[in-house]
């Protein structure tokens, strides 16, 4: 019940924060690319900058939906306990 919960919590922030944090799909996939592409790739080409906003947006989302997730596990186990 509480695993369920909290993997529900963190998929519902996920979605909510898409939008924002994004915009769209294009720039979704484009920071995925830039998290897996090594930072010395992204100096050599100029676009050292926008990889590291794009790597933290990526992060920040992950992050949030992670911390919700817990947070929402961390309550129902507690309030069943």
């Amino acid at each position: 019940m509480a695993e369920a919960s909290g993997f529900i919590a963190g998929i519902i922030v996920l979605a909510l924060l898409f939008k924002p944090v994004f915009g769209d799909a294009s720039q979704f996939w484009e920071c995925v690319r830039f998290w897996f592409t090594p930072d010395v790739f992204s100096l050599f080409r100029g676009e050292w900058a926008a990889d590291r906003w794009a790597e933290m947006k990526l992060g920040f989302w992950l992050l949030c939906g992670a911390a919700a997730g817990f947070g929402a596990y961390a309550g129902v186990t507690q309030l069943l306990s």
